[in-house]
């Protein structure tokens, strides 16, 4: 099972080094610290820093079987873990959007006159409706957006990591 976490968490370093090194190559930092309420770069290199750290040590308690070394790197893993959520957190668009979405300017309602209702759905209109109802609207297949799939990876990876260190460490 030792050698089980450390494959996985190979895997998840892997992962969220491919991300970093993205990140990095658009400009990650100065990007983030030019807008406002960007992430801190320290909450990022300080979720890669402990994942690194947690990887050396438990490379080393697989190597001596030293217990306190499973632990020192599990502790490690649980703060990866907490930077790592907090990440996704403050980087999840709230409310979410399609690409390219843009959002739509709030439209004033004009006070109608009383009486008015505005719009009227009429008994021609619904056994017109009936009738022909019209062609059946066209659904796009739902594709999966490949840069959603790394971080998606990198996250059931750690859950993966974090379940095996600790049973290992358990063991």
């Amino acid at each position: 099972m030792r050698a089980a976490a450390l494959i996985s968490w190979l895997v998840t370093a892997s992962l969220g080094a491919f991300m970093l090194r993205a990140w990095i190559a658009r400009g990650g930092p100065r990007a983030e610290r030019a807008k406002a309420g960007g992430l801190p770069p320290q909450l990022i290199f300080g979720h890669a820093a402990a994942a690194l750290g947690g990887l050396l040590l438990w490379v080393a308690f697989v190597s001596s079987g030293v217990r306190p070394l499973a632990w020192a790197a599990v502790a490690l893993l649980m703060v990866a873990v907490g930077l790592g959520l907090c990440t996704v957190t403050l980087w999840t668009p709230y409310p979410a959007r399609e690409p390219g979405e843009r959002r739509q300017p709030e439209v004033e309602h004009t006070a109608r006159p009383a009486g008015h209702p505005g719009f009227e759905v009429t008994d021609e209109m619904i056994a017109r409706f009936l009738a022909d109802p019209g062609p059946a609207p066209r659904h796009r297949p739902i594709r999966p957006n490949p840069a959603v799939l790394v971080p998606v990876a990198h996250g059931f990876a750690a859950i993966a990591t974090f379940t095996l260190a600790v049973m290992s460490a358990i063991l």
